[in-house]
């Protein structure tokens, strides 16, 4: 059996953790530069608020004046998540963290009523330690796992947050109810496919020749379909791969003509980029820098472009990584343009202990090695960026707008430490999105 704990409104929770007063609101978390909502409490979806919804149009689903619309904190999210997580990986077997708010692990084969019993303490215990609500759904496959926490999460009648998929029955009449746009792993254009087709439902899926789905789709298509069957379909052993690519990037709050703010921000982004990389034990063989006007400013002339240099060694060193993310930026920069945003993406990337030394190279990688290390233990211990390039010092005006921050708490003291959740949490001034990618605080 496959167990999936998912946070509820995994944002707004985190929010509510601090501020109990945004308990029984109706609260949305907005994304960078408060642009759109990625996160709904129960009661924002009630008033038919959608996801991704544009602040600006929140007004056409209910009275804004009764929303309460909230900046993106994601150090915040990501410390709360750190902790649930870290309850988890003691309390069962073969943890694997799917989002910053998801998980999926083995449940042995054991006494249902048992299980369910100490999947229940589960919830309760995230509860109290952490002040988040989670739900736990069970089922043979991973897919079906994805269906059954989704009616532990909204079927009322199931009080302690857990529900179980087990019986062909029931995961028959779970599947009739199922839209296919609902299913996991079937997005917007495989759903628009498939209803072309007369596929209205899970069920109507099941029913297609798995020959079919796989030649006329794909083979990932063919697998969802067989874990709806209850088939698992997963790797046994996954192998672990680290990104073959690493990418840090900005809108900025507003459209920059300056060259020297958007070479801060280069700087910034590429700090980011090397730091991520020694976290995962990769160095990069290409950096890649750049930068994008705005498609809506018609007093100015629109201008993208971007430039990856390759590097004679590749490294993770910072100090390597941002003079060539600068030397990038300096080819493709032009005057009298406006630019909205920019990015350094780390390319050709192998882990650190497959370096292929470069004779004529004169930089001493092994002294590099330490230094970064002894800057990184220093960061850890002080703060983020206590530690920084000269370069990066200035404070420029390309941060995001996030103008919602809740003002009863700028900073939160933890156990662990300190966090700053609002944008003096970062001397760049922002958030950390590029981390969490599409997932969503729902």
């Amino acid at each position: 059996m496959y167990g999936l704990v998912d946070c509820n409104n995994f944002f707004v929770s985190c929010e509510r953790v601090f501020d109990p007063r945004l308990n029984g609101k109706k609260v949305v978390v907005l994304s960078n530069n408060d642009g759109c909502v990625i996160a709904r409490s129960n009661e924002a979806k009630a008033a038919g608020i959608p996801m991704g919804c544009p602040a600006f149009k929140i007004k056409e689903h209910t009275d804004p004046r009764q929303v309460i619309q909230l900046s993106a904190r994601h150090l915040l999210y990501r410390d709360l998540s750190n902790r649930v997580m870290s309850i988890l990986s003691r309390e069962v077997e073969n943890l694997q963290q799917y989002s910053v708010d998801e998980a999926f692990f083995v449940l042995p084969h054991e006494d249902v009523e048992t299980s369910h019993r100490m999947m229940a303490d589960l919830v309760t215990k995230i509860r109290q330690y952490v002040g988040i609500p989670v739900s736990i759904g069970f089922a043979p496959s991973r897919t079906l796992a994805k269906v059954a926490n989704h009616i532990a999460k909204r079927d009322r009648r199931i009080t302690d947050g857990v529900y179980w998929l087990v019986r062909p029955e029931a995961i028959d009449i779970i599947l009739r109810r199922t839209a296919i746009e609902d299913v996991w792993g079937i997005g917007r254009r495989l759903a628009a496919s498939l209803q072309a087709k007369g596929i209205r439902t899970a069920a109507d899926f099941v029913k297609m020749p798995p020959s079919l789905v796989r030649s006329q789709y794909s083979v990932t298509l063919e697998r969802t379909q067989r874990e709806l069957m209850g088939h698992d379909c997963q790797i046994a052993n996954p192998v672990t791969i680290a990104h073959k690519t690493i990418m840090t990037s900005r809108t900025f709050g507003k459209v920059l003509t300056n060259r020297d703010e958007i070479a801060d921000a280069i700087v910034s982004f590429a700090e980011r980029t090397a730091r991520q990389l020694r976290d995962e034990g990769s160095v990069a063989g290409s950096i890649m820098t750049y930068v994008r006007g705005d498609h809506f400013r018609e007093d100015l002339p629109f201008y993208s472009n971007s430039c990856q240099l390759v590097l004679d060694t590749p490294t993770s060193d910072t100090m390597t990584i941002v003079r060539q993310a600068l030397n990038a930026f300096n080819n493709i920069w032009r005057d009298g343009f406006g630019y909205r945003k920019a990015g350094v993406m780390a390319l050709d990337i192998v882990h650190g202990g497959a370096i292929q030394l470069n004779v004529f190279d004169p930089e001493d990688h092994g002294k590099l090695r330490r230094l970064m290390t002894s800057i990184d233990g220093i960061n850890n211990l002080y703060g983020k960026r206590s530690v920084k390039l000269a370069p990066g010092l200035q404070r420029g005006e390309w941060a995001p707008n996030q103008n919602h921050f809740q003002t009863t708490s700028q900073t939160l003291h933890f156990y662990t430490g300190m966090i700053h959740p609002g944008p003096q949490a970062d001397d760049t001034g922002t958030t950390e999105e590029e981390s969490f990618g599409e997932f969503g605080g729902d």
